[in-house]
């Protein structure tokens, strides 16, 4: 505190021995000035009218343009589990572009041969991030709802937007994913 004052002290003294010019010059420098807006006229033109506005599909899932493969579809009616991987924007993709060239396998169901994609060609659906799958699980409410009824869609998409909600999708997301994922096995589309 003394250090305070001494130092103060000279300051003061430094500042009473200055011309009434530079002092007026060094008391400016504290007082703020009040910053001048430029005068701008007011745009006489309106940009934007909600009369023009377009109304927007359902999603912003541009890549559900590409429909979803029939691979996928064919795993529906062999009645086998399509895990949420298939729906990310990338493997919607790969399955639309390199599809001739995935590898299939041929099963047995109740007496029927299905020639199904392989899924071991795909990441393992526990190892999706978030991000990943928001998109997929997006994709695949989309999905189900052009081929279910209402009460199937509203349930997935009180699944998903109940999972999304909870703060262990920031925390803890393998909890989620698993959960998810086993739901999912449990409650294959058939």
């Amino acid at each position: 505190s003394t250090s305070y004052s001494t130092a103060l002290q000279q300051w003061l003294s430094a500042f009473a021995q200055l011309s009434p010019n530079s002092q007026n010059q060094g008391t400016n420098i504290f007082i703020p000035k009040p910053s001048t807006r430029p005068n701008i006229p007011a745009i006489a033109k309106v940009l934007f009218d909600s009369s023009k506005e377009a109304p927007s599909g359902a999603g912003l899932d541009l890549t559900y343009n590409f429909g979803i493969h029939s691979f996928i579809q064919d795993l529906l009616i062999a009645g086998q589990y399509c895990p949420l991987t298939l729906f990310t924007n990338s493997n919607t993709k790969r399955l639309h572009r390199e599809g001739h060239s995935l590898k299939r396998s041929k099963i047995n169901v109740a007496g029927i041969s299905y020639h199904l994609l392989d899924l071991s060609q795909f990441e393992n659906e526990l190892d999706m991030d978030p991000l990943s799958w928001q998109e997929a699980y997006q994709r695949y409410l989309t999905w189900i709802k052009d081929i279910g009824d209402a009460p199937l869609h509203d349930r997935w998409t009180n699944h998903f937007t109940t999972l999304s909600k909870d703060d262990a999708v920031r925390k803890n997301f393998r909890a989620i994913i698993e959960f998810d994922v086993e739901t999912h096995q449990n409650y294959t589309l058939r």
